[in-house]
């Protein structure tokens, strides 16, 4: 079963990462490029690794629950996450050095968007994705 003491460590992590990067986009122009980027790039690999680890472990377990509403909350938690995982994506290949540069107040936009998007995640799998998990060790 998966170590939630670990993807609660992650997320809050992840959550510390999200918060230097709001401090970053309340600026009213961009800081240094370089300091920017190092911080894109820790966020980007703190997502993946907790990701991988949900994709790998986490989801598998649930959806071979043989409970059919750990399965459904697997399934939908699971589909939701493949959504966000794209816009993600599609936010970090539009956001480059020169874009941000040109346009940093939709940067700023944007990137307030993907935050939110995260924390709503993060808050909703704390809430009801590990309690099932843990309802799923016991009944085990």
């Amino acid at each position: 079963m998966p170590d939630l003491a670990k993807l609660r460590r992650e997320h809050a992590q992840l959550l510390e990462i999200i918060g230097r990067l709001s401090l970053v986009i309340a600026e009213p122009r961009p800081s240094a490029a370089a300091n920017l980027h190092a911080l894109r790039n820790e966020l980007a690999s703190a997502l993946i690794r907790h990701l991988k680890g949900e994709d790998w472990v986490l989801y598998p377990r649930l959806l071979a629950s043989p409970d059919a509403s750990v399965q459904r909350t697997a399934r939908t938690f699971n589909d939701e996450m493949g959504g966000l995982a794209h816009a993600y994506n599609a936010y970090a290949h539009k956001w480059t050095a020169t874009s941000i540069e040109a346009d940093w107040a939709g940067y700023c936009e944007d990137t307030r968007a993907i935050i939110e998007a995260l924390t709503q995640r993060i808050n909703r799998e704390d809430r009801e994705l590990y309690p099932l998990v843990r309802s799923v060790e016991k009944a085990a």
